[in-house]
């Protein structure tokens, strides 16, 4: 075995064959103690070297005799990530890797490599089977750490950190980002020395201009770039408009194309097309112009092409949805933000961190001198507007703004969710033993550090209409409110739904509010509603007059008992252990403890969300064909996938399952693009894995049966599509 004093030696031979020499951040990082084992954060400019300083703790870990984890926000990234490491450092016997997807299989198999790569999704799944090669690793490289604000996988990623933690000795944290305001704070949650820097290796200069046609905007400013030798990526809020804006521009772009560079495109477009890869027509056609169009809808292969075509330069324009700018190695001379709209709702706006995740893609190393970033804006207002979200303005310039990194472990469900975590990892605990052990999570690190933290952010026993309030309501208004000092209460409406009533004489104002349970025409909750205008804040925070009418009525003792009921169901709040014991997932144990059941065990390997169980749990027993179980993969798809699945979905699975055609014909008999196919194969296999386990455990032979057949016919499908999967 190497020694440990030889550890910086073999490093500097390896990244010298590589030809890498350390430099800047990275330097920093090793004088901080990165190769003493020291865990790190790295907050630096797209560019600057991150990644590298996440290899050399790699390979620290690896020269004093254990493992290295790299967890990555994506798929596509993940593979990416380990080609690079494979080609530098694989001929000197390093064992590289990759593991993504198949969320319900151990990873036992993953147990011969050195360094494994993988998604924040699989590793959580890794850490829920507690494969045995876990405590092996000695460095865990986590980056683009600000996903933790990611409304959908924050949570999981922010408990699998926790977990990762508690389970390692002496475990090497390097935690990589662009992207984060108020760095030492995170880094100090994940126990990391901050190395921070602003400076790119290639400035960026960012403008905000409003113009009343972007189209118009979109071709002068790209052609300016393309006629002075550069390369553009354009940013749009959907498919539709990233493959239009690429149509428009390509007769323009094709023009600025030497005969030497068309041939050269054409030739490569079409060795490739003829040997294994099947473009889209539209995309065809703009490629051999020197345009492309990069989005999910599109297969990993094709993605991959135009990604390597402008890598190389072959590219001048890739016009892109916000799928481009997520770690992947693909800088341009000039970025163009044609919206700053979210792609799920036009009214809402993109985050900081997402739209300076894409402006940061300017600037090629080696090529510019510098990156430009240039955000396209419809009127002046909505330029003002920009300018303040996402900038800080130091005379003429405008100075990335980032967000700061939000826990999302705090709601019902991430907490009901993570509950069962924890009793799988524990065996059995009584609440008090779980809450403290989410003490130390990223939430709690924050709330005690936050004047504007509700008063009792974690909370997974029983839910009373006090503890609810006290989850959505600062403690200074509830100690307020208790004293009677935020005006008088008068309650007036009172059903087994709804609980209302008037708050007056604070501030010289009367205020109507209400809890209710009832459900609005749209199907969603009523809820919690004041006159006020804003019933809750943007940080979920309760009005000053519902904690007052939610407190007076639980100490009114005609509507006390409603108020328990009402008021928890109006704020969404649920009991975490009650949910789980109510669902069978979790029992009963000793001295108050609870156990996770067999079946709680099952559901925490198979990594489904409760939500998903529970409506498994309600439909199974009822899906006794194939019409029924493809009705019931298509509702829990669209739960997972947390949007609605069209009925070409039914098709899609049914057709995949029972013919020989290839998955491209297939999606375009059903009219869904290829990409996309694969998508929801790929979570369509998984969920009628976990189907099959679950019907075994309750007996559904009949279920059993259908599942596997159709299981069997998606495996063999894509089985023979491997080489074009996502």
């Amino acid at each position: 075995m190497i020694s440990v004093t030889d550890v910086p030696t073999n490093i500097n031979r390896l990244l010298q064959q590589a030809g890498v020499t350390p430099r800047g951040i990275q330097i920093e990082a090793i004088d901080k103690g990165l190769l003493d084992g020291e865990s790190i954060m790295v907050c630096s400019p797209t560019g600057s070297g991150k990644t590298l300083v996440g290899e050399i703790a790699l390979l620290r870990s690896i020269f004093s005799g254990r493992r290295g984890l790299y967890l990555v926000p994506l798929r596509a990234l993940a593979y990416q990530v380990t080609r690079v490491l494979q080609d530098r450092y694989e001929s000197n016997t390093i064992r590289i890797g990759v593991t993504t997807g198949d969320l319900h299989l151990t990873g036992e198999d993953m147990a011969e490599y050195d360094i494994i790569v993988t998604t924040y999704e699989r590793a959580d799944s890794l850490l829920r089977h507690q494969v045995e090669w876990l405590p092996e690793v000695g460095t865990v490289v986590i980056d683009e750490i600000q996903n933790l604000s990611d409304s959908t996988r924050g949570s999981r990623l922010e408990s699998a950190i926790l977990r990762l933690k508690r389970s390692i000795d002496d475990l090497q944290i390097v935690a990589l980002s662009a992207t984060v305001k108020d760095p030492d704070e995170l880094a100090e949650w994940l126990g990391c020395r901050l190395v921070h820097s602003t400076e790119r290796p290639v400035p960026l200069v960012c403008k905000v201009i409003h113009t009343p046609d972007r189209s118009r905007a979109i071709r002068r400013t790209v052609m300016t770039v393309v006629q002075a030798d550069g390369q553009v990526i354009t940013f749009h809020r959907t498919r539709r408009f990233a493959e239009t804006e690429a149509e428009r521009l390509a007769e323009d772009v094709n023009r600025q194309l030497g005969s030497v560079e068309r041939i050269s495109l054409d030739h490569e477009i079409n060795s490739v097309e003829t040997s294994f890869i099947t473009l889209p027509p539209s995309l065809r056609k703009v490629l051999h112009r020197g345009v492309g169009y990069h989005h999910a809808g599109l297969s990993s292969q094709v993605r991959g092409l135009v990604e390597s075509l402008f890598q190389r330069g072959m590219l001048r324009v890739v016009c892109a949805t916000s799928t481009l700018a997520s770690g992947m190695n693909l800088p341009a001379r000039t970025v163009v933000l044609t919206s700053c709209r979210s792609p799920e709702d036009h009214r809402e706006m993109l985050s900081a961190n997402t739209v300076h995740q894409m402006l940061g893609r300017a600037g090629r190393p080696g090529h510019d001198a510098k990156g430009f970033g240039v955000i396209l804006t419809g009127s002046k207002g909505e330029s003002e507007l920009v300018r303040r979200r996402y900038f800080d303005e130091v005379g003429e310039s405008l100075i990335p703004m980032y967000e700061r990194v939000l826990s999302r472990l705090g709601t019902a469900g991430s907490l009901t969710e993570q509950a069962l975590v924890l009793l799988d990892m524990m065996k059995e605990a009584t609440v008090k033993q779980l809450e403290d052990i989410l003490s130390e999570s990223y939430l709690m690190f924050c709330a005690v550090r936050d004047l504007r933290s509700p008063m009792r952010p974690l909370s997974l026993g029983e839910i009373s209409a006090v503890s609810a309030i006290e989850r959505h309501a600062l403690i200074d208004t509830v100690q307020a409110a208790r004293k009677g000092a935020l005006g008088s209460v008068s309650i007036r409406e009172t059903s087994e739904e709804v609980l209302g009533g008037i708050v007056s004489g604070f501030q010289e104002g009367s205020f109507t509010c209400r809890f209710s349970t009832r459900l609005q025409t749209n199907g969603t909750l009523e809820g919690a509603t004041c006159s006020c205008g804003r019933p809750l804040d943007d940080s979920g925070i309760l009005c000053m007059h519902l904690v007052s009418l939610g407190l007076a009525a639980v100490h009114d003792e005609r509507t006390s008992p409603m108020a328990d009921y009402i008021v928890p169901i109006a704020m969404e709040e649920a009991s975490p252990i009650g949910t789980l014991t109510r669902m069978g997932l979790v029992e009963g144990g000793r001295e108050g403890a609870f156990k996770i059941t067999r079946l709680g065990r099952t559901v925490n390997r198979l990594y489904l969300s409760i939500r998903t169980v529970r409506e498994l749990m309600a439909m199974m027993p009822f899906t006794e064909d194939a019409v029924s179980l493809l009705s019931l993969m298509r509702h829990l798809v669209s739960l997972e996938s947390v949007t609605e699945i069209e009925e070409s979905f039914e098709n899609l699975i049914g057709t995949a399952a029972t013919t020989s055609m290839s998955i491209r014909e297939i999606a375009e008999s059903v009219d869904i693009p290829v990409g996309d196919a694969y998508s929801l194969l790929d979570r369509t296999r998984w969920l009628l894995a976990s189907i099959v386990v679950l019907a075994e455990l309750g007996g559904l032979t009949t279920l059993v049966e259908l599942s596997s057949g159709l299981l069997r016919g998606i495996d063999e499908r894509l089985g023979r599509n491997i080489d074009d999967s996502s």
